[in-house]
């Protein structure tokens, strides 16, 4: 074997080590949080990292059909790639280098019959409900995935969609965050407000808090006043609607997983066990060529 030869599988088989090695302790370690977490409610929930399972739907009023498809999504990603060709000759490579590519942003519902959670996608690893690969001659597909046209059609680009539909069963691991509802005030700058209301009609005032008719408020008198506030203050609460709270469920702060997928926990787990079990066999395997390779050199 040539020096230059041997520097090249040194590094590749290097890489590969690596790259198993990291692989398969990740997928094992989260195919163990997915087992360990207990599955929480929405209208229980505690604030932090929790699991959820609901069904997911688009936020009212809004719609997010898949742009290669156009079949009703709450989340897509979607790459179209155009086929490359280098060399020539017996030396000719192919291959396919992307043209565009894109991933959902837009929040959706998840629904588990208790409450319903807000879901930003944004930085989530999703496993998709499908993924669809076709091809065509056009930079944006013509038409929808056909089995016959993808086998017959041209091939100069490639489409690939992952989907996952409306109203499909989600399995989601994330950061959960509750707040009120922003049509409830500050009680005590609501307080202020009705108090500085009063002051703007000082005549009023001093009709109704002046008990001792000396042409001003003292501090008794404005002692019942602030009274007089807060009771007011509680039957306008009376005729507000019930007070409600928004819950949301994102990417958690440092490295901790945000995972959606249209699994359910079981199947889910298998797979990533599988992923760590084939990443696991090849770290053995590159590990086992890295050492026939530097026995080989060295003797």
């Amino acid at each position: 074997m040539v020096e230059s030869d041997f520097w090249f599988w040194l590094l590749t088989l290097g890489v590969a080590v690596v790259a198993g090695g990291a692989a398969a302790l990740r997928w094992l370690k989260i195919a163990r949080l997915i087992e360990d977490t207990p599955t929480s409610r929405i209208r229980s929930a505690a604030q932090g990292y929790v699991e959820l399972a609901g069904n997911g739907l688009p936020l009212p009023g809004t719609k997010n059909p898949a742009p290669l498809t156009q079949r009703p999504c709450v989340w897509w990603s979607y790459k179209i790639s155009k086929r490359t060709e280098r060399g020539a000759g017996n030396s000719r490579r192919e291959g396919w280098q992307t043209v565009a590519s894109g991933t959902s942003l837009i929040a959706f519902l998840l629904d588990d019959e208790t409450g319903q959670c807000i879901v930003q996608p944004d930085g989530a690893e999703v496993v998709p409900t499908e993924s669809t690969t076709w091809y065509g001659d056009t930079p944006w597909p013509a038409s929808a995935p056909d089995r016959k046209l993808s086998l017959t059609g041209g091939r100069g680009y490639r489409y690939v969609e992952d989907r996952i539909y409306e109203h499909e069963r989600l399995y989601a691991l994330g950061d959960f965050r509750s707040t009120a509802s922003s049509g409830e005030l500050d009680q005590q700058a609501e307080l202020a407000q009705v108090l500085a209301e009063w002051k703007q009609d000082q005549p009023a005032l001093l009709r109704r808090f002046d008990r001792d008719g000396d042409g001003r408020i003292d501090m008794v008198e404005w002692d019942a006043a602030r009274q007089e506030a807060r009771r007011t203050l509680t039957e306008r609460s009376a005729e507000r609607p019930p007070r409600q709270n928004f819950h949301v469920l994102c990417r958690p702060d440092g490295d901790r997983l945000f995972l959606l997928a249209a699994l359910p926990p079981g199947d889910l787990t298998r797979r990533y066990r599988r992923r760590a079990a084939f990443a696991f066999f090849g770290f053995v395997a590159a590990v086992y060529a890295l050492g026939w390779l530097l026995q080989g050199a060295f003797g």
